[in-house]
């Protein structure tokens, strides 16, 4: 977990966002997952909610706002982690699975 949330930092957004710990969380959720695709809106959104007492729409909006933080603030990390040249900002689910994926990959 701390290897995310140093992601997270690099890229740009701090623990100021509450949107800092669902990616977080959501990150983690997805490399658990392995190979068992989620769906954003049904199962990490309504679990992140529940988790932090909050609803699924302010989750999804909270991080949206990392994301935009993070493409504002440091694209040619976010190209980095993505693997290739980003040509527009991701969303959240595009989002979570390039910092899963790049986890992963740093991992074996």
């Amino acid at each position: 977990m701390k290897e995310v949330y140093r992601i997270i930092r690099k890229l740009g957004a701090t623990s100021k966002y509450k949107g800092y710990h669902y990616v977080a969380e959501a990150v983690k959720i997805s490399m658990e997952a392995g190979d068992v695709p989620l769906k954003i809106t049904k199962d990490i959104y309504p679990h992140l909610a529940k988790k932090f007492k909050s609803t699924p729409m302010n989750v999804e909006h909270d991080i949206r706002t990392v994301v935009n933080v993070c493409w504002n603030t440091n694209r040619k990390a976010m190209d980095e982690i993505a693997g290739y040249q980003l040509y527009y900002r991701p969303t959240n689910s595009e989002f979570i699975d390039m910092l899963a994926y790049y986890l992963n990959q740093m991992e074996q």
